[in-house]
């Protein structure tokens, strides 16, 4: 979407819908909550904090992807932090609900499409993204990532979708 600051990463290597990116250290402003089947809870929590609900009070810009993935029993929901904002500089959530992690430069395996938000949708491209891993031998390093790059309101057929995992960046020395 060219409306939103979008996370910067660097494509390694590209077969088809898969590629294998390397990001640098990002933030994400994330809240936990319950497992759920739609995987869309806790989103209000994050857009509070960047609507002024911080330390500064201060509007943060909209970015995409929205990061979902789950925790143990949880179901973590996370913006990407704007690239001008630090760990030091970024403004303090003043809800208990809201915290800001720091995810480490890393390899990810990433697969794009399009269609609703199920679980059958995310279910069926996270087989095919490890059925490549395994295919390549690829250690993945991380729990299942949802991103997703568009507001609920775009129609499914439209929307820009990833599954990511975090892999072993001695794969690619």
């Amino acid at each position: 979407m060219g409306f939103f600051e979008t996370i910067d990463y660097e494509v390694i290597k590209k077969e088809g819908n898969i590629e294998i990116r390397k990001y640098d250290a990002f933030l994400l402003a994330s809240t936990k909550t319950r497992k759920n089947p739609s995987r869309d809870t806790g989103f209000s929590n994050v857009y509070d904090y960047i609507s002024g609900n911080n330390d500064q009070k201060k509007k943060i810009s909209m970015t995409t992807p929205v990061v979902t993935y789950e925790e143990e029993n949880s179901l973590v929901t996370g913006f990407y932090v704007s690239k001008k904002y630090t760990k030091d500089s970024v403004p303090r959530p003043t809800s208990s609900q809201v915290f800001i992690n720091e995810l480490e430069p890393s390899l990810y395996a990433v697969i794009r499409f399009r269609g609703k938000w199920n679980k059958e949708n995310f279910d069926e491209h996270a087989k095919i993204l490890l059925n490549y891993l395994k295919g390549h031998d690829l250690e993945v390093r991380s729990p299942r990532l949802i991103m997703r790059y568009n507001p609920p309101f775009i129609p499914g057929f439209l929307r820009h979708n990833e599954i990511a995992y975090q892999i072993d960046d001695r794969d690619f020395e």
